[in-house]
């Protein structure tokens, strides 16, 4: 993503880029002083969030927030000031977020996540997931390395569900096949969980996992995957399958009789 800080206290707009980078290593995070200058960046690059400072001479935060909806209409504007007193205002004119000062990760990532306008993201920025064959996971065109290897198996079966949402006793029979999905079972594949989330939330993918009451899933859009081609009929993704999917789990026999069906039906056969 691309995101700018802005305040008249330029070590508090650089503090808010390097946690933004910390959060999104791959994204473009600026920051600066001088709001007539940061405004030109902010009609040049439509930047996806700006994190913007409320009290500030010769320009306030508010007057430079109208100044950005008119250059910039889907930009995220969240404010960052130390005067809790603003925040009535703040939201009077329909900004996405208030964050008080002083301004930590925790407070930046609940923002990111209840974006009045949600990121897309651009092709290239999207994760590449791998099924035919092994599973593999891909981020810039190198392998995700996952922490555990039933986090990333976790991650390989939401993957197969294609979005839907899979309860935790549901991932626990498909993780632990022959155990039964007691309580201890169930606090263990939380913490499985949790560690797959951390593991993408390192490669700025967080956002692709789904958390909801007891289940878990994946939006759909927020990757690139050659499983989700083929069922779209892609030839390219057609030709690529050679009777593997995600071959290192026995549990994703059952998708592959489907895909020899799709084959066969392309083929004729």
């Amino acid at each position: 993503m691309v995101t700018l800080a802005i305040d008249d206290m330029l070590s508090s707009a650089q503090q808010i880029r390097e946690m933004m980078t910390g959060i999104d290593p791959d994204g473009t995070h600026l920051a600066g002083d001088d709001p007539k200058e940061l405004l030109g960046i902010v009609e040049g690059n439509k930047p996806d969030i700006v994190w913007l400072d409320v009290d500030m001479p010769g320009m306030s935060g508010f007057e430079m927030a109208a100044k950005i909806k008119q250059l910039s209409p889907f930009t995220n504007i969240v404010f960052v000031t130390g005067f809790p007193e603003y925040a009535v205002d703040a939201f009077g004119m329909h900004v996405s977020g208030f964050v008080l000062k002083p301004a930590n990760e925790a407070k930046l990532r609940d923002e990111i996540d209840n974006l009045r306008h949600p990121i897309q993201k651009k092709e290239g920025d999207l994760i590449k997931v791998q099924c035919f064959g092994n599973f593999e996971v891909f981020r810039n065109g190198r392998i995700i390395k996952f922490s555990r290897a039933l986090s990333k198996e976790a991650f390989a079966y939401l993957v197969d569900r294609r979005g839907a949402g899979c309860t935790v006793g549901e991932i626990c029979s498909v993780l632990w096949e022959d155990r039964q999905a007691d309580k201890k079972l169930k606090s263990q594949c939380r913490v499985i969980m949790a560690a797959l989330k951390k593991d993408l939330d390192t490669v700025g993918a967080g956002d692709v996992l789904v958390k909801n009451w007891n289940t878990w899933g994946i939006d759909t859009t927020k990757i690139s995957c050659d499983y989700y081609d083929f069922l779209k009929r892609d030839s390219g993704a057609i030709n690529s399958f050679r009777g593997e999917y995600m071959a290192q789990y026995s549990w994703a026999e059952m998708t592959i009789g489907n895909l020899f069906d799709i084959t066969d039906a392309g083929t004729g056969v």
